[in-house]
């Protein structure tokens, strides 16, 4: 159930790296040719704007919660792992965990009051619903907290399959059938699913 659970996040999460690389480019186009239009032509795209601040919000929270799962986010180790026992230093990265946990859990719950308030404001220029914006900020926090409950259980969480598929280095259906039990040897080189 719990390695069903895993591979279904997993490849949740290949889905959010692509619509973050299509927000990515969208935005970039978007801004380039509003400029574009605006110095050279005279002229502007009117929704571009808010257009994109909501791909801004919807990049960053999502990125956000990759950054969780990689553990790419910035901390700072007072006490190096190597001077510390074992036992503390196993203690300290499920304190982590739990805090990881419940920042996800408070985003969740905030995110969906955002949204509720944000509801009832129309964007101007697009027409559409200010919550749009936020919608993001639940979806990131589930991951978010799955992520951190699977490390503070300690569960494999095929960081290494999946690492080598956004890589470039696996194949899709190599990563479906890794993904499916089918084969564990299908993650080639490295894919010891350390």
């Amino acid at each position: 159930m719990v390695r069903k659970l895993v591979r279904y996040f997993n490849l949740l999460q290949v889905g959010l790296v692509y619509i973050a690389e299509f927000l990515l480019v969208a935005m970039v186009l978007l801004i380039f040719a509003n400029v574009v239009l605006r110095y050279v032509f005279n002229s502007g795209i009117i929704w571009s704007e808010e257009t994109a601040l909501l791909i801004a919000v919807w990049f960053s929270f999502i990125a956000m919660a990759l950054g969780v799962k990689l553990r790419l986010h910035i901390h700072i180790n007072v006490l190096s792992s190597a001077r510390i026992p074992a036992k503390l230093d196993a203690l300290l990265w499920k304190i982590r965990d739990v805090v990881v946990i419940l920042v996800g859990a408070g985003m969740f719950w905030w995110g969906w009051i955002l949204i509720g308030f944000t509801m009832k404001s129309i964007l101007p220029a697009t027409g559409l619903p200010a919550g749009v914006i936020y919608m993001v900020v639940p979806v990131a926090a589930i991951f978010i907290v799955f992520d951190g409950l699977m490390d503070l259980l300690g569960v494999d969480m095929e960081e290494t399959v999946l690492d080598q598929f956004l890589s470039g280095t696996l194949s899709l259906h190599k990563l479906l059938s890794s993904q499916n039990g089918d084969s564990e040897k299908d993650a080639g080189p490295g894919g010891d699913h350390a």
